[in-house]
């Protein structure tokens, strides 16, 4: 029994007429009967179907791409009994990574309603996770038993992906399969076969209780687009992996390693415990790092090599590890250095500390409010420099460096048009705004709409955009989801009203005032070129006053600037160097960082060869863009180069290809959330296959 509506639609979707695929159908009550057949036309292949339509054998269907040659086999376009069959040697590409979520249950029988409510509920953890990591959204299909994931992707077909794919799955049964549904992990070679969607599943006998169901889709997405292998890696990557026993871990091999007794030992709360395909999960009551993140969202690992594992799925929680879990409640647990690498991960995740204080003005004869006019070294209160406030850049590297944007100083930013200015500064008032600081921004070019549309959409992320149709990498944010960053963003994100005009006396006392009364931490000025100066003098004069006071401001108020400032017309075919801002020199003298923007093409290719090591651009070449730290007064950093790397469909810039940051106006409630009984996928006759994504539980 099958829908030929659903199969040939799910056909459509997944292969398209012209791909040579293989149909197998089996027999799942231990007759020994195999049947296949290979088809690349989808009206052929129902025509072979119909006589087995009453036969109670479960059809699949091979995921990847089959060697054409194998057409040539003598079920070509028929059904045959026991023939020679796909193998993994075959298959010449990988087009699908499939996941596979099914319920717990007596083998040969089929499952529940509750069962596949609990699967379902599963799955939407797994699609949210990834979702949250940058994949692409997959097709997703109820299989009968279960809820199927298909996200595609381009593979090469080798051992080294099949063991990719194969972690990648067992990552996924690690954080969300438990002792009523796992993800699959036997699916990963290359000849994999899945259930033909829109056939029945009959596993086992047609009960009440435990009835035989059609397969159907769920949902296709808008833009059914690969996955780049390194959001696979990534995945992949956070499987335990075993400690050397050493001096700086403080203990012996990790199998001798008493768990249940660190739990016990320090107090640990554990909500429940399963066995998943590589080994025990330990659900945590809470996470140790945030107690609102409650059950089942942490949780520690040990793997079946010894290998031990910590994982919150909150996104705020993201780089904490098992080294993390550990010294939090055994600080001597490992060597100092680690120690103090995870005191800086703490750091630069969390909000940073509130400034130092002031130290009280000494009563002195020149004047009591500015204390003395010449200062001894004893005179100045030590502030130890590791602690000095700063706001990370959300730029690992340049971070790395130089700490990121240190309050009371100035950064002047430069770069040709299109180098990706724009994104760098919603990258960082993002950046700002996730850490529960503020923000203000005054956009001399831009309207206010332009503004907001370009960080909504920076905001909401690859998962949340829209294509707009007729046009070619241009995407949008759609309303609801702009409602939502734009309430997150109130009272973290303030942009200047350009009504108000651009003349800089009156920019400067507004600017004043929202720093005075918002506790504003970074203040952007796009850009230099786009204000009226009201200062005496010539043009560079009046640059020059302009750069004192905005540092002298910077300093006082314990803020950062960033000011733009566009380069002279006549470097539009040079590479750009510190000279090449337009404006008087002490723009570059007087700030305290210097950053340019380039933007990696072949015009940056030919244009640093003068400046520049050939290997250093070959290397350069993988990134989007580069920013050159030409100028940090702080430690002296200079002719340093971070690479970037652009995503059109957001319009971020990420560190590496697969960062995905969720920002905080996804509600964790509802990222996290769990579905009720009542609001599992209806029958396939009833469901809207036209029905838009946000219309879905997910």
């Amino acid at each position: 029994m099958f829908n030929e509506s659903t199969i040939r639609w799910f056909w459509s979707v997944i292969k398209g007429d012209g791909e040579l695929t293989e149909i197998r159908l089996i027999d799942k009550k231990g007759k020994n009967k195999t049947y296949s057949g290979y088809f690349t036309d989808i009206e052929t292949l129902l025509q072979a179907l119909r006589p087995f339509a009453n036969s109670g054998l479960g059809v699949y269907y091979t995921l990847n791409k089959i060697n054409d040659a194998c057409y040539g086999r003598s079920q070509h376009d028929c059904f045959l009994l026991n023939p020679t069959t796909t193998s993994d040697t075959d298959i010449t590409a990988r087009e699908y990574v499939l996941i596979d979520i099914d319920p717990e249950r007596p083998s040969e029988t089929n499952a529940s309603d509750e069962e596949v409510a609990y699967a379902w509920t599963t799955a939407q953890r797994v699609h949210n996770y990834l979702r949250d990591q940058g994949f692409y959204a997959p097709v997703i299909a109820m299989s009968g038993n279960g809820i199927h994931l298909l996200y595609r992707v381009r593979f090469q077909n080798t051992k080294e992906r099949e063991e990719l794919v194969k972690n990648f799955l067992l990552a996924l049964d690690m954080m969300f399969g438990d002792n009523r549904a796992h993800v699959d992990t036997s699916v990963s070679n290359a000849s994999r076969i899945s259930k033909l969607i829109g056939t029945v599943s009959n596993k086992g006998a047609n009960t009440e209780e435990r009835p035989q169901r059609e397969s159907y889709i769920i949902q296709v997405p808008d833009n059914f687009e690969c996955t780049d292998i390194t959001y696979f890696e990534k995945v992949a990557a956070t499987i335990p992996t075993k400690e050397k026993p050493s001096r700086s871990n403080r203990y012996a091999p990790q199998e001798d390693f008493d768990l249940e007794q660190f739990f016990r030992d320090h107090d640990i709360a554990i909500h429940s415990q399963s066995k998943f395909s590589g080994g025990i999960k330990y659900i945590l009551e809470e996470c140790p790092f945030n107690s609102s993140h409650k059950h089942p969202d942490a949780a520690v690992f040990k793997m079946s090599n010894g290998a031990l594992g910590f994982k919150c799925l909150h996104n705020s929680c993201q780089q904490y590890t098992w080294r993390d879990f550990r010294l939090h409640f055994d600080p001597e647990a490992y060597d100092k250095k680690e120690y103090y690498a995870h005191l800086q991960r703490q750091q630069y995740y969390a909000p940073p500390p509130p400034p130092p204080p002031i130290p009280a003005d000494l009563p002195t004869p020149e004047d009591p409010a500015k204390g003395k006019k010449w200062l001894q070294m004893s005179d100045i209160k030590y502030i130890n420099p590791a602690k000095i406030p700063y706001i990370p850049s959300g730029i690992i590297a340049l971070d790395k460096k130089i700490m990121g944007l240190m309050m009371g100083d100035v950064t002047i930013l430069t770069g040709l048009p299109s180098c990706g200015k724009t994104s760098l500064i919603g990258n960082l008032v993002l950046n700002v705004a996730q850490r529960g600081e503020k923000a203000a921004l005054w956009s001399g070019e831009m309207q206010d709409f332009r503004v907001q549309s370009w960080i909504d959409q920076m905001a909401a992320g690859k998962n949340y955009v829209r294509a707009k149709e007729g046009y070619d990498n241009l995407y949008f944010a759609p309303k609801d989801v702009c409602d939502r960053v734009n309430e997150w963003l109130d009272g973290k994100l303030f942009l200047y009203n350009n009504e108000y005009g651009c003349k800089w006396n009156q920019l400067f006392q507004d600017i004043q005032e929202v720093v005075d009364s918002e506790n504003i931490k970074l203040v952007i000025l796009d850009n230099l070129m786009a204000l009226d100066l009201t200062f005496q003098g010539e043009k560079n004069d009046k640059q020059t006053q302009f750069i004192k006071e905005i540092k002298d401001y910077a300093k006082r108020k314990n803020i950062h600037i960033l000011l733009v400032a566009h380069p002279r017309k006549e470097t539009s075919f040079q590479l750009l160097r510190p000279d090449s801002i337009a404006g008087t020199s002490d723009l570059g003298n007087l700030c305290d960082n210097l950053f340019i923007m380039h933007r990696v093409g072949r015009d940056f290719e030919k244009r640093a060869k003068g400046f520049f090591e050939q290997w250093q651009i070959e290397d350069w070449k993988r990134f989007s863009v580069v920013i050159e730290i030409c100028k940090n007064r702080s430690f002296g950093v200079s002719d340093f180069i971070v690479g970037m790397y652009y995503e059109k469909e957001s319009r971020r810039l990420k560190n590496e290809i697969a960062e995905h940051i969720v920002y905080g106006w996804q509600d964790e409630a509802r990222v996290q959330q769990t579905l009720p009984l009542d609001d599992l996928p209806p029958d396939n006759d009833e469901f809207d296959k036209a029905q838009e994504l946000d219309d879905l539980p997910f």
